[in-house]
């Protein structure tokens, strides 16, 4: 390979595009619905514990409070919800779950349209090809980031979902993990 194909391979956009996350990440529902740039939003598979809220209309999954948080970072349950796509009481992939039970959802982060429900969702990466499609033009591109956001929310196409008890104890045992992973990989480098 010459230096000009390797040059070009590094600079190719699409090498940046945002790669399909193939193993359930455990986020907050926290981590979703208050990223302020769509850009940066899980993109793939995730597992996300909340309380399931039924509305007449579709299902949410409403943020649980984390006790051992400092009271700064720390929301009341229920203050942040996450549209969940995909999910009835009836499927076969749902255990017996009710109104303001706990859960674990497991399934696929997208955008959804909020202004046109039944319109196809979109991906981070979707998102982020679009973008690349406008090229350098910022004026374009800020002129989509801004629709997106206007007409867009984060939300969860549900494949399976578990009933759990202790919802506040569980979300903090992984977020401890979280943290002793991220040390580990530090003390390596």
């Amino acid at each position: 390979m010459s230096d000009v194909d390797s040059a070009e391979s590094i600079n190719d956009p699409a090498e940046h595009l945002p790669k399909y996350c193939d193993f359930f990440k455990h986020l907050l529902v926290e981590e979703l619905v208050l990223e302020p740039d769509y850009r940066q939003i899980h993109y793939g598979k995730c597992a996300v514990i909340g309380r399931l809220c039924a509305i007449p209309d579709y299902f949410k999954l409403e943020n649980v409070t984390v006790p051992h948080l400092p009271s700064d970072y720390r929301l009341p349950t229920g203050a942040v919800s996450l549209l969940l796509l995909n999910f009835t009481y009836d499927s076969p992939s749902v255990e017996s779950l009710a109104h303001a039970g706990y859960c674990i959802v497991r399934g696929e982060v997208v955008l959804c349209n909020v202004q046109k429900p039944n319109s196809p969702t979109l991906t981070t990466r979707g998102l982020h090809e679009q973008l690349l499609q406008l090229g350098n033009n910022e004026q374009l591109r800020s002129a989509l980031l801004e629709k997106v956001q206007q007409t867009h929310r984060p939300a969860l196409s549900v494949w399976h979902t578990n009933r759990i008890d202790q919802a506040e104890e569980l979300i903090q045992r992984r977020l401890e993990i979280r943290l002793l992973c991220k040390d580990s990989i530090s003390w390596g480098q």
